[in-house]
């Protein structure tokens, strides 16, 4: 594999951190190779001055998971870890971002 191998985003969703963590995982105990894993998140934080610090996180259930995970895998093996995310998720929808 290259640096600059070409990859395709087989798993993308809004606060599913342990799903990510599972579609991770099975994908490399599958021998998938050079599997790239981000986080970001689509939205500013409601806190001023860079201060990280959102009033929505101090409620009764605590922080809300904000993130958006996802994986991407090198082309050749897109089509094999798109079936394990789905034997996998069998209910899996890719997250669409905001309209």
């Amino acid at each position: 594999m290259g640096l600059f191998t070409k990859k395709v985003k087989v798993y993308e969703r809004k606060g599913a951190c342990a799903e990510w963590k599972t579609v991770r995982k099975a994908l490399k105990e599958a021998g998938i190779k050079s599997i790239s894993a981000d986080i970001w998140q689509d939205e500013m934080p409601v806190g001023g001055c860079g201060a990280q610090m959102d009033v929505r996180d101090y409620g009764a259930n605590g922080r809300i998971d904000r993130n958006i995970y996802a994986v991407r895998v090198p082309e050749d093996a897109a089509e094999k870890a798109s079936a394990i995310v789905k034997d996998l998720l069998p209910d899996y929808v890719p997250y669409q971002g905001k309209k």
